[in-house]
């Protein structure tokens, strides 16, 4: 038994319908609709259709995985002390995450001029952490003398780690001394 051969194209609106006073014509070599007859003209048509339709699926299916992959990419905790993964296809790196996170310490008492911490992040950066921007959450009181005096900022002899940081709080004791400090740190 022969079989018609499909191609994946599709034309709309062109399947063709038998009429009343077609001839019975099956695959020959002369028949017509190019040696496959009148009669499987319709088949054919269909064949072709169906196949274009099956080549575009696979396609769809095939993209939506990518797409399920790059969306589990995404992931957060959207909290005082939370965080987001992107994913990012990275000029250097290529497809990795993007870790950015975000807390707030509040020491409750002034703190004086130290160093502070260890600090945990909400979640340890899988690679590393590239920095941390830390600012106090006391404000300084206009024309005060010490302007710019009141901040703490990642310390330099202890740098971040996947986990955790320091500070070093700039500002003297006093009634104007830091309370806490919110930060925002990123890395991958």
């Amino acid at each position: 038994m022969a079989t018609l051969i499909d191609a994946a194209e599709f034309t709309s609106n062109e399947v063709y319908q038998i009429q009343a006073t077609d001839p019975v014509e099956g695959a020959a070599s002369g028949a017509s609709f190019s040696g496959t007859g009148i009669s499987n003209q319709p088949h054919q048509q269909l064949a072709n259709r169906t196949a274009f339709l099956k080549q575009r699926q696979d396609v769809n299916i095939s993209n939506i995985g990518v797409l399920q992959t790059f969306q589990a990419l995404f992931t957060g905790l959207m909290a005082p002390n939370g965080y987001l993964r992107i994913g990012v296809q990275d000029i250097n790196k290529g497809l990795m995450q993007y870790v950015v996170q975000w807390g707030l310490v509040n020491w409750g008492t002034p703190h004086s001029e130290g160093l502070y911490g260890p600090y945990s992040f909400p979640i340890a950066f899988p690679n590393a952490c590239e920095v941390v921007i830390p600012v106090t959450l006391t404000p300084e009181k206009p024309g005060s003398a010490s302007a710019g005096d009141n901040v703490v900022m990642v310390s330099a002899s202890y740098p971040p780690n996947t986990s955790q940081f320091w500070v070093w709080n700039n500002q003297i004791a006093g009634t104007n001394a830091t309370q806490g400090f919110i930060y925002l740190a990123i890395g991958f």
